[in-house]
């Protein structure tokens, strides 16, 4: 029991899951040492697993889920970790378009800036965040050009708020600080966090179900309410606007901000440099995660319908019934083995791994495994790749491309070939 308790020490982070039936919460002390003076703080939380669901089947090691055969190489090719920095819990990471250096999110402290002269303090969040099971400091974002910075966190109250800074000499200027948005709070959980601005330059958050197993609050399934969706706004000088395409743009049952509905904790998502497809890790429940993709092609997802909470993955939940409008996952795999939570991830775009170039490389917080799939198919093969990522809580690109992956433990990786 106690190696299960260590095990899920952030577990809560990503899969927020509560006692009440929602899998395993964060139970933690102070982080490492790193490299950027700090002043950490505990969060705790509980730990159980709901009983009344059938155990489902384990995904193998490498198995193919469907007859298609991916035309990507990928079984066999070895990678490696090349480690860049050493920091306090990160989750986020984004490239400045203009300078290159890359910007972290450490959760319960500060934005930190990682250039060539080394890693340094940009914008302290201490004693403005919330820091109770998955709040803190979640996501950053520049926008297109690089000349803002975009921050979200949550409050004291732990509400979710995103912020805007204007980037001076190659830093956010705290003076400039604007706040875009502020979205109330049910829990302590299920924050989402994530930013990335898609290719229609508008900035897409994604918002857990409000927390609470099992969607106490009926949020995933009601586009009225912000929670358990993922927003889709267009900055402006004073805040944002509505892009006229959003599906409640111009009214009906729906907030006029919600692009799509139905996710339960949308932890990490990214869009395909390539083809512009949006691509979201959610965390299931209790015994089911999650990638769902929504192709460019079609649309990008635009009213949508995830399925949560009538659906975890492609089963139905409890007494659910699959909405008529229900957009499955590309895949899905059992909370078994040790799995328990996915972290979306990238598709591979750079040019030092051409065998993984075109594959969606992702992983799962408890075992720190890391799969790739082939990002063109629609019915892709799963593998498992060599490397393994302990307490794996983000990844991301550099301005080259490369991939990036963060773990809990404050590791900072490069992945290479």
């Amino acid at each position: 029991m106690r190696v299960w308790f260590a095990l899920c020490a952030f577990v809560f982070l990503i899969t927020g899951c509560t006692s009440d039936g929602g899998g395993s919460e964060f139970v933690g002390g102070p982080g490492p040492t790193v490299s950027v003076p700090s002043d950490d703080d505990g969060m705790g939380a509980s730990s159980s697993a709901a009983a009344t669901e059938p155990e489902e089947a384990a995904v193998p090691t490498s198995t193919t889920t469907s007859t298609t055969v991916s035309p990507l190489d990928l079984d066999g090719l070895t990678l490696t970790l090349e480690p860049l920095v050493t920091l306090q819990r990160p989750v986020a990471v984004a490239a400045d378009p203009q300078s290159g250096s890359l910007f972290f999110a450490e959760q319960a402290r500060q934005v930190v800036r990682l250039d060539d002269a080394g890693a340094s303090s940009m914008l302290d969040f201490r004693g403005e965040l919330s820091s109770g099971n998955e709040q803190g400091l979640l996501g950053v974002a520049f926008s297109p050009d690089g000349s803002q910075l975009f921050t979200h966190h949550t409050d004291p109250s732990g509400d979710n708020v995103i912020l805007r800074f204007d980037m001076v000499d190659g830093a956010p200027d705290p003076s400039t600080q604007l706040m875009v948005i502020r979205i109330p709070q049910m829990r302590s959980n299920h924050n989402g966090g994530h930013l990335a601005f898609g290719p229609d330059g508008n900035l897409w958050i994604g918002l857990g179900d409000g927390g609470g197993g099992g969607d106490p609050g009926e949020h995933g399934q009601n586009p009225a309410t912000l929670l358990g969706s993922m927003l889709r706004i267009a900055p402006t000088d004073d805040g944002y606007a509505i892009p006229a395409s959003n599906p409640f743009a111009s009214g009906g049952d729906g907030a006029a901000e919600v692009v799509m509905w139905g996710l339960r904790n949308p932890w990490r998502y990214s869009f395909d440099p390539a083809t512009g497809d949006l691509w979201i890790g959610d965390v299931g429940q209790d015994r089911r995660e999650e990638v769902n993709v929504l192709r460019a092609a079609d649309g990008t997802g635009i009213g949508a319908n995830l399925g949560w909470n009538q659906m975890e993955g492609l089963d139905t939940y409890r007494q659910g019934v699959e909405p008529a409008d229900h957009h499955p996952p590309i895949l899905d795999y059992a909370q078994t083995d040790g799995r328990c939570s996915v972290t979306g991830g990238e598709v591979y775009r750079g040019s030092a791994i051409p065998r993984l170039r075109g594959a969606y490389v992702f992983g799962d917080y408890c075992t720190g495994e890391i799969f790739a799939i082939d990002s063109a198919l629609d019915e892709p093969e799963l593998v498992r790749m060599n490397i393994t990522v302990p307490e794996v809580t983000s990844f991301g690109v550099d301005a080259a491309g490369e991939l990036l992956v963060l773990s809990r433990a404050g590791d900072v990786q490069r992945i290479v070939g």
